[in-house]
């Protein structure tokens, strides 16, 4: 599998000209930010995953202003206290393809590997935690909140997996599997599964919101966020975020509308197609200072 960018067009000209201080959050395979580097004098990239950072600093050594930060996106009022505020914020929530050929990261469901799904490998739980020592009720409460299953199914789905364990531990992708199958889910609700447990595991919509509780401290006025989402819940909870900023906070929705991929580029990637990018500009300013 090849990461491709999603919208890099879309996103490239939401980006303003001469930039003093531009922050991707989400790393990952760079390639919007390599295209963006040319607009500012400093490049901040943010990234869970070190492997992602030391591939990016070996690949792109001879571009210039350019610092690496091991940390999540939610850290970003900490990263910037030292260059006052940003003109250009992206975030990329999709998953790196790259991640999907480590196997031993359990970020497929198609090959057998052992329960992980930690994006930051120093961080402390994993996905096997998740599964073999939440509560029923946590599992429940998981798979109705990122996989949108329903209640019945969810608690269905919990009790088998608490059951299971009980007997022995689910150390590997496919005895998870497993027990999905013995639950009447197939390979793509099977899929569903996986991905709300690596929301889960990375606390992936708890960042987001930490993140957005943070953009009127560390957005200029005038300038410009870019989130791209490609599940649901995440749409919900920018989409939300940015309408409550639009009404209280003095910003502007760019696209009152989301903007999705063209037909175009969904048929050259498949993986796109789920994805929806969101613009927001910081028009308020401090008649104080």
């Amino acid at each position: 599998m090849l990461h491709v960018p999603v919208m890099l067009q879309e996103v490239i000209s939401s980006c303003p000209e001469n930039c003093n201080l531009i922050i991707d959050g989400t790393l990952w395979h760079w390639w919007h930010s390599f295209y963006l580097a040319s607009k500012t004098s400093k490049l901040i990239w943010m990234d869970l995953d070190s492997n992602m950072i030391l591939v990016a600093q070996k690949t792109l050594e001879n571009i210039p202003n350019i610092t690496y930060i091991h940390d999540s996106y939610s850290n970003i009022d900490w990263v910037i206290s030292q260059y006052w505020k940003a003109d250009f914020v992206l975030l990329d929530l999709w998953v790196n393809m790259d991640h999907f050929k480590i196997w031993s990261r359990w970020f497929s469901i198609n090959y057998d590997s052992s329960l992980d799904m930690r994006f930051d490998q120093e961080q402390k739980n994993s996905a096997y935690d998740i599964i073999n020592k939440g509560s029923s009720i946590q599992l429940e409460k998981i798979f109705i909140d990122y996989a949108d299953f329903t209640p019945s199914k969810a608690r269905e789905i919990a009790d088998k997996i608490v059951q299971t364990r009980k007997n022995s531990e689910i150390k590997t992708t496919f005895d998870l599997k497993n027990i999905l199958w013995e639950c009447g889910l197939g390979k793509s609700a099977s899929t569903i599964i996986f991905q709300a447990i690596r929301i889960q595991t990375n606390h992936e919509i708890q960042n987001l919101e930490i993140f957005l509780s943070k953009l009127p401290d560390i957005l200029s006025p005038w300038w410009i966020c870019s989130i791209i989402t490609f599940h649901s819940i995440e749409d919900r909870v920018v989409k939300k975020a940015f309408q409550e900023l639009a009404f209280s906070k003095g910003f502007e929705l760019v696209n009152k509308k989301v903007i999705k991929p063209t037909y175009q580029e969904v048929v050259k990637n498949k993986a796109s197609r789920s994805a929806q990018l969101r613009i927001i500009r910081n028009t308020w300013v401090d008649k104080t200072i």
